[in-house]
């Protein structure tokens, strides 16, 4: 249940109605608000206030109808602002970035404002009511919701000073380079808070192999639909293997694709219970699916976003090197944060110390895999970006000490490998010349 409602909590993140909705209905509550305090303080507002409650409401209405109607407009151009904007994006960074656009709370505030506001006008507008013919301005003016009226003009001026910050807004959005450290950014902090998503305490690698034998013979617990994992809520894995004194293995992790039939984990324990079929479904609960990918447990997403700006930067038609550059740095910090931390182990204990879970381990060489290595083809075809590429690798290669250093030299040799058969003799030399200046100028392990 845990996971479902993370899985709809991050849909609702990534959608350009709930904001909006939640913005029109407080708009609807101010109007009506609004409306009862003018009815209550009306015949007894001081003096000083006697400037408000002047309005009548021939002019009442001709404001909230200007107001509506210029909402109306704003808000059509807004939307197709924004539509024309991530569809630019998408096509020439990548029709994964839609999530990151669609993610964006400007967007949807901006959205939001103005229909809040012209909600809000058209309900306070319906109050407005005609005064008789022969009554006095000062009777006319008793028609009138002054305090709703102004809320109104407020709305107006704010939504003015939205208008202006999304102008501003939009161009920056779809910088690359506010882009790509956004992603980034996002990716840097997925690592360091989530990546890989912990089930438990680990525990030693000893326990592993004992768990693997009494695994396998386990009764496989299948999905019965096909998706994307996007959420695996592994407190509640952990707590319904304690609960009904299970050992599991798990076969996925987020972000992979499952096909319905496949099993998403394996349990031993369950021939004991007699409502062993209730005990399937509340794990198979556990494993959240979607239609797509999301970056909320799934770091590998936002490093192949990364991956693939920097490709279609460096393709023919494109060529664009110093945006991959920009892309290929964020990959090696993101890869020097998780490549400093040891791997988590796959063994997960509960709360009683007693190992229940084992999960893959998801660690530095997926995220190389979905990064440098991806990039690698072009890089070594492109000498600007190659240069930087071999910077960056002796960059990790010196912060990551020696426990990394076997996969970051399998990569240079493969980078040059591509580059001899690609580059003439003489831009090979500049950048193995290049590499071998980046090494001895290393500064020391911090």
């Amino acid at each position: 249940m845990k996971s479902y409602i993370l899985n709809t909590l991050d849909d609702i993140r990534s959608s350009y109605w709930f904001i909006p909705l939640i913005m029109a209905i407080i708009a609807a509550a101010l109007s009506y608000i609004g409306i009862r305090v003018d009815s209550a303080i009306g015949d007894t507002a001081p003096e000083w206030l006697g400037w408000l409650f002047d309005n009548q409401p021939e002019g009442a209405r001709a404001v909230l109808s200007t107001v509506a109607g210029s909402m109306v407009t704003v808000g059509g151009v807004v939307f197709s602002i924004t539509l024309v904007s991530v569809s630019n994006a998408a096509f020439q960074f990548g029709p994964r970035l839609l999530t990151t656009f669609m993610r964006d709370r400007s967007n949807q505030i901006t959205l939001g404002t103005f229909t809040a506001t012209f909600l809000y006008c058209l309900l306070v507008l319906r109050a407005v009511q005609s005064a008789p013919a022969d009554a006095s301005d000062e009777m006319a003016s008793e028609f009138v919701p002054h305090i709703a009226l102004l809320g109104a003009i407020a709305l107006a001026i704010c939504s003015i000073g939205v208008l202006i910050y999304f102008i501003h807004h939009v161009p920056q959005s779809i910088h690359v380079s506010r882009l790509v450290a956004g992603i980034g950014s996002e990716l840097c902090s997925q690592l360091d808070e989530r990546f890989p998503t912990p089930l438990g305490e680990g525990s030693e690698t000893s326990d592993r192999d004992a768990l693997e034998e009494k695994l396998s013979d386990g009764r496989a617990i299948r999905v019965n639909k096909s998706g994307y994992i996007r959420i695996i809520d592994g407190e509640s894995l952990i707590a319904l293997a304690s609960k009904y004194d299970l050992t599991i293995e798990l076969l996925c992790l987020p972000g992979g694709f499952i096909t319905s039939g496949d099993a998403a984990m394996r349990v031993v324990g369950l021939e004991a219970h007699e409502d062993s079929d209730a005990i399937e479904s509340e794990l198979r609960a556990v494993v959240a699916l979607g239609a797509m990918r999301t970056p909320m447990q799934d770091a590998g997403f936002l490093a192949e976003e990364l991956s693939e700006i920097a490709l279609r930067a460096l393709s023919p038609g494109v060529n664009d090197p110093h945006t991959a550059i920009t892309a290929m740095h964020w990959m090696g910090a993101a890869l020097t944060l998780l490549g400093e931390r040891e791997d988590l182990f796959s063994v997960r204990r509960d709360e009683n110390d007693a190992p229940r879970v084992l999960a893959p381990v998801d660690g530095f060489d997926n995220l190389m895999r979905a990064s440098l290595w991806r990039v690698l083809p072009f890089a070594a075809r492109n000498v600007t970006a190659g240069e930087q590429f071999v910077a960056m690798t002796e960059h990790l290669r010196v912060r990551l000490g020696e426990e990394r250093r076997k996969q970051l030299d399998d990569l240079m040799e493969c980078f040059f490998e591509i580059a001899r058969e690609s580059l003439t003799a003489e831009e090979v030399k500049y950048l193995t010349a290049k590499a071998q200046t980046c090494r001895e100028k290393a500064p020391e392990r911090v």
